[in-house]
């Protein structure tokens, strides 16, 4: 444990000082609640009314908000992911991989230390959407309100952090793999939008299941567009409920897959 704190403290150092790293920092962390204040500003002035309230009710009231927030910032995960590529590849362009093997450290160190953060980012994207939660919930909040059902969904905030795991760590993989940020980058949201047009003509032309547990929708799944379940049949909200265990296995057994063939490869490639 002292060797790995060791190893954080100097992996700190290297971006301590990277404008870069601040920089877009700064964009996801605002990026965020600006997001989703956009959706809330647009559900609460545009949508029609009836009776002095909205069609779609409230998504960003407790227990709603669990669910109504990660699912917009599922949809920004891109940002996280850039840093990510930046990150990991800045290793290969500055030499610092290299050096810090020269210096003593095992590539099983090196590479343990990077996946460790791609969980550190996950973590603060998943805490700012906790944050952000808590802010619209209690800004919406009628009282009374039983505290027991303002938590009812806070499962969403862990799916959450699942979804943001598997796309960074498939942005991690893809940079280990290219090893320069401009084409890593490229290659990501090509592959974004490839699997979305894989999944599109699957499910709608071909009518097949398979494509659900794709790795990005795999963890899409877990959650579902809050707008898009009004109106949905019961049946098929048990259905979703039936299948979140699955999608979550799939899922898990994705970051697995990425981070061994994370590992392995830096492992095996040349310096």
């Amino acid at each position: 444990m002292g060797e790995i704190l060791s190893m954080l403290r100097i992996e700190w150092l290297k971006i301590k000082y990277y404008r870069t790293f601040w920089l877009l920092l700064a964009v996801i962390t605002v990026s965020i609640p600006a997001f989703n204040y956009m959706v809330y500003d647009f559900t609460t002035n545009n949508i029609p009314k009836f009776n002095g309230q909205s069609i779609l009710g409230n998504p960003f009231s407790f227990p709603g908000v669990w669910k109504m927030v990660p699912y917009n910032a599922g949809l920004i995960t891109f940002m996280p992911a850039i840093m990510i590529i930046t990150l990991f590849t800045n290793e290969y362009s500055y030499r610092t991989h290299r050096q810090n093997i020269i210096d003593g450290w095992s590539r099983s160190g090196f590479i343990t230390i990077k996946i460790i953060e791609v969980f550190l980012l996950s973590l603060f994207v998943t805490l700012l959407v906790l944050l952000t939660c808590l802010y619209f919930g209690f800004l919406t909040l009628t009282y009374p309100q039983s505290f027991a059902v303002e938590w009812e969904q806070f499962r969403f905030i862990f799916y959450f952090f699942v979804e943001m795991l598997d796309y960074l760590l498939i942005a991690a993989l893809i940079a280990t793999l290219i090893k320069r940020a401009g084409l890593a980058m490229g290659l990501f949201f090509l592959y974004m939008f490839v699997e979305q047009l894989v999944v599109a003509i699957g499910r709608n032309k071909y009518k097949k299941d398979w494509v659900n547990y794709l790795p990005q929708e795999v963890s899409d799944r877990l959650i579902p567009n809050p707008l898009g379940g009004k109106g949905l049949p019961h049946d098929s909200l048990d259905h979703w409920e039936k299948l979140v265990p699955v999608y979550l296995s799939v899922a898990i057994a994705y970051i697995i897959i990425y981070i061994y063939i994370i590992s392995w490869r830096f492992r095996k490639a040349e310096l």
